[in-house]
């Protein structure tokens, strides 16, 4: 969200959660590292899970044991947890465990040389990453387990399919942050199947709160290729370009028709952010994708 809000945005956002649980805290936090401290300890107070309070760092959990403790974090029989993460991840060791962390450590240093700021926020809101294999999925985040993600890249992926990986994950932690801080939805309304639209990630029916996530995030990652990684021609973690920016528009547009038919299914903040990513689109990438389209046909 970093590059639809601002830094100073993000940054405040953990500020005002770090104060719900120490104002004083708060109020004197002179550094993002004393400001990692405090979140810590704020997620702490979720009662979520377990947290170590006193790192700074992300923490690479890859031993099969303890990583199988955290995949339960991503069983929820809840209609807002749809796609059943934990069903896909599997509980074996994985054998390219070590690579992958390795991978995924470089990715992380990359992401820093194109923007230490960003980098630096993605090492305040994530806490941990687990890595457990699956056949048909390459990570995960969830609300039940905020600052955890779960990665399974592939070894085959480049670098730079890695950091959008780490992108993806990040922003869908940035919104639970600010879900907390300003209440995004009506969930019995979001719970209504009526009332889903299409998503503009995996291109599918959803509830509202994982296409205003999906909207987000795509939108992110568009702007992250447009600012500091250049668009791929053979991207592997999200669809190109041209078709990611087709699906965001058709995502946005559904979920537009939505809400225009439940009134106060999003709050104000939610609406903000969809105002925010249809003029984003409008103005960043739907002129892309016109020159994208008409080059394709010169070509062709």
């Amino acid at each position: 969200m970093i590059l639809q809000t601002s830094y100073s945005d993000q940054i405040q956002t953990v500020l005002t959660l770090i104060g719900t649980v120490d104002s004083e805290g708060s109020q004197n936090c002179n550094s993002l590292n004393q400001a990692r401290g405090g979140y810590r300890k704020f997620l702490a107070s979720l009662g979520q899970r377990e947290i170590e309070t006193t790192s700074c760092e992300v923490s690479f959990i890859t031993h099969e044991d303890d990583a199988a403790k955290l995949r339960q974090y991503f069983s929820n029989d809840s209609l807002l947890d749809d796609k059943q993460q934990a069903a896909v991840i599997e509980i074996s060791q994985d054998g390219e465990v070590n690579e992958k962390k390795s991978r995924i450590k470089q990715a992380l240093q990359e992401l820093s040389l194109y923007s230490p700021d960003y980098a630096a926020i993605v090492r305040t809101v994530v806490t941990d990453i687990f890595i457990l294999p699956s056949r048909v999925a390459k990570g995960g985040s969830t609300s039940q387990a905020i600052g955890l993600i779960w990665a399974n890249p592939k070894t085959a992926y480049t670098t730079a399919d890695i950091v959008e990986m780490l992108i993806h994950e990040f922003t869908h932690h940035a919104m639970f942050l600010d879900e907390l801080r300003y209440k995004h939805y009506s969930y019995e309304m979001v719970m209504d199947r009526s009332t889903w639209a299409r998503s503009a990630i995996l291109n599918a029916s959803r509830p509202l709160d994982k296409v205003l996530h999906s909207i987000v995030v795509a939108t992110e990652v568009l702007l992250f290729r447009k600012y500091h990684l250049g668009h791929p021609t053979n991207p592997r973690v999200h669809p190109p370009t041209d078709l990611m920016i087709e699906q965001l528009d058709e995502s946005i547009l559904s979920t537009e028709s939505a809400i225009s038919s439940n009134d106060f299914i999003f709050h104000e903040r939610a609406a903000d952010l969809l105002r925010n990513a249809r003029q984003i689109l409008e103005n960043e990438f739907l002129p892309l994708h016109r020159n994208l389209t008409r080059n394709f046909k010169r070509v062709s």
